[in-house]
This record gives C-alpha cells, structure tokens and sequence, in this order.
C-alpha cells in the first residue's frame, strides 16, 4: 500500500514539472561586403550590399551616427542582400558605424566616413561683437564665422574664410581658417572713433555686413569757466559753467552724454554739486546766486577719468539790511521786506532762520521759513513757548539780527 502511494506521487510530480525550452542556436554564416566604396559625400545616395552562402532570416544592418542609431531591413536584389541608408543618415557628415546582424549576432562590422557637401552651396552663420569698442590699440571686437554644407554640416578643417573691414577710407582683408567648426578674427579698435564694418567670405559666398562702433577713449583733463548776469548774491539768477571741447587721449571728442560734475566749495567748507553732460565735446552746469555774499571755489570731474580747472567766483552782498518787526504779546515776528541791490524786492523762497535761546543763553528751537513777495512771518505758539524772556536772532541773506523780548500771552 506504502509503495503504490509512493509511485504515484512521483508520477504526479513527473506530470507537473515543466521543461525551459531552449533557444534554436543560430548557425554560423559566412557573409561578404560587396560594396568597395567607404568614403561619401554628404547627401549621396548611400548603400551597403552583402553576399551569404546560405539564405538565412532575420538579416538586419545596424547603424549608427551623429544622428542616432537605426535597424535597417535588407532588399534582395540580383542576390545580394543591400541596405539603404535614409536621408538623415546619409546626409550627416562624419563617421557611420555599421553591424551586418544574424538575429542579433553580429557577422560583419565596420564605419564609413561621409565628408560635408562643398561642391553645393555653403551657408555662413557669423557672430559679432562686442558691437562697442573703445579706441586705442587694448580693445577689440571679435568675429566668429561658422561655415557649413547645405546640410548644415561643418566644412573641413582648414577651410579658407577671406575677412573684410572697412574703417574711414581704409578696407584691409585677412585669410584665415576653420577649425572644429569655425573660423574666427579679432578686430581692433582704432585710435580715432567711428564705425567699422566687417564681412566675410567661404566659397563663394558671402555673410552679412556687421558693424561696431569705436566710442572716444577716457576723457583728459579740460578748463572750466563761469558766466553770470552780475556778481550780486540775490539768490535768483544763474550761474553757468562751461567747458571748453572735451577730448581723449587720442584726440576724439569725447562721447555726446559723458556725465560732468561741478564741485562748489564755500568759504565755509561745505560742498555743493551740480552736473551736466556733454553734447558735441562740452558740458553745461547751471546753479543759482547764493543768497549771501560768499566765495566759491569750483572745479568739474568726469568721475574717474579726468578734472578740470579750479576757478574761484565771488559774490558780494545783494541785501545791506531788512526789517523786524514784533506784534501780538512779541510772539508774531515780521521780518522784511528784503529789497535787493536795486531796492527791489527779493524772489520768493529766501531762507528766513529764527533761533530761540532762554535769557541765559540755553537753546530752546530753531524755526525757518521762506520769502514771500519779499517778506516773512513767524509766528511763536504760547502753547509750545509759555510766556519768559527769550533771546530772538533772526538769520538771513547772511545778516544775523539779535533782540531780547518778553513774549506774553495773546
């Protein structure tokens, strides 16, 4: 009984197991490459044939190039097995690999070398720049000249590109030659400032007219002079500072929009500024009257480039004297009419000062206002300043006016 179950059981096990079937190997072939020609042009029409002793199937050619890889299906013909290359395949210059494939062993294996299409058109791609240059011999402009076949492939090594300038009256022409891909120039800027234009020529065939322009070097020093209606400080009339033409190093004027700074020194150190920029080599700075007589000393930079001149411009005083008057308890403070050099009235907005100091000399505040059809108004709030006795100076136009008032309550 033991033994029946036994035997039946392996009968069982035998019955269920499965066996892996093995792959047919793939008998070796013998295969022959019937083509002779390895070297093409781009753009040939391109083929491989082969020759086998025996018809086998799942024949397949392998390829590869700069464009990617690819299965190619064969065609019998005359009893050869031939494959065609597609377009994008035969018209990519460089090296194409090949496998001639049994299934997926290879039998035969090998490259062909496509060379660029020079005998049809050539297209010139070309860069420049930068497209602003300075003068002088330190700076330059390069051009860069990228030939290709009209496939779009690089041309060989070693490729003649002719490179054109023109400066002025002058067109210079230069030889030189591509390598891994293009070709490449320096042009150097010229002393003298303008526009030179660059073009380029590759079998034939011409590129585009670029240009840079040659900007003026870093400005020299230049002379500054000052142009006024009258010497009087009246605080309204202008003050014109001129310069005479600005050049460079080599003789250009200098760019139309370079950037001037007037530095005015006072005789009390304090600087004051103005700026102007130039238009055909000169620069204007305007600045107005100071309202009290004062002496200015004045020179002009082109931030680190070059300065000017130093001049000194004086001015004399527009305003001997004004009035002050004291109303409502001395808390309303009048002060003018301000009249001129000619007794007329002072331009709206001179600057009217009041300091307040307690009757031992302690500050308390500064007020300040302006002119107003030559007359100004202070007026001191007893809700901020009770009632005492103050020392009151009034400061304008450069003349200082000293009272000690009671002020009182309205």
């Amino acid at each position: 009984m033991y033994k029946n179950l036994l035997l039946g059981l392996c009968l069982i096990f035998i019955g269920c197991s499965s066996k892996k079937e093995e792959p047919l190997p793939v008998v070796p072939m013998n295969a022959e490459l019937v083509s002779t020609i390895a070297n093409y042009t781009a753009g040939d029409a391109i083929t491989l044939a082969f020759k086998t002793e025996t018809q086998a199937p799942n024949l397949r050619l392998y390829i590869r190039n700069a464009f990617g890889t690819l299965l190619l299906s064969p065609q019998n013909i005359e009893g050869s097995i031939v494959f065609s290359l597609p377009n994008n395949f035969s018209r990519m210059a460089g090296k194409c690999h090949w496998k001639f494939l049994q299934a997926e062993q290879t039998i035969l294996k090998g490259e062909i070398d496509i060379s660029p299409n020079s005998a049809k058109e050539t297209n010139m791609e070309t860069y420049f720049g930068p497209r602003s240059i300075t003068a002088g011999n330190r700076d330059y402009s390069m051009l860069v000249i990228a030939p290709t076949d009209i496939y779009d492939n690089p041309v060989p090594n070693g490729t003649e590109v002719t490179v054109k300038s023109q400066f002025l009256n002058s067109i210079d022409a230069y030889k030189v030659t591509t390598n891994n891909l293009m070709a490449w120039y320096n042009v150097k800027s010229t002393k003298k400032s303008g526009r030179i234009l660059v073009t380029s020529a590759c079998n034939g065939t011409t590129s585009k007219e670029l240009t840079t322009i040659v900007y003026p070097s870093n400005a020299t020093n230049f002379k500054i002079a000052a142009f006024r209606a009258h010497d009087y400080a009246d605080g309204n009339q202008i003050l014109k500072l001129k310069s005479d033409i600005i050049y460079d190093e080599f003789g250009n004027v200098v760019s139309d929009g370079t950037l001037v700074t007037f530095i005015i020194k006072n005789d009390k150190d304090a600087y004051l500024y103005t700026v102007g920029t130039t238009l055909e080599g000169k620069v204007e700075g305007r600045t107005l009257h100071p309202s009290e007589a004062v002496n200015w000393e004045i020179q002009a930079f082109i931030t680190g480039a070059s300065e000017s001149n130093i001049i000194d411009v004086a001015f004399k005083t527009a305003i001997s004297d004004y009035k002050v008057s004291f109303s409502k308890g001395n808390r309303n403070i009048d002060i003018g009419p301000l009249e001129s050099f000619m007794n007329q009235l002072v331009p709206d907005g001179i600057l009217v000062q009041l300091d307040i100091y307690t009757a031992d000399d302690k500050f308390v505040e500064t007020r300040k206002t302006t002119t107003k059809k030559g007359v100004s108004t202070i007026f001191i709030n007893p809700e901020y300043l009770p009632k005492g006795t103050y020392k009151l100076v009034v400061k304008t136009a450069g003349i200082t006016k000293e009272f000690t008032k009671e002020l009182n309550g309205i």
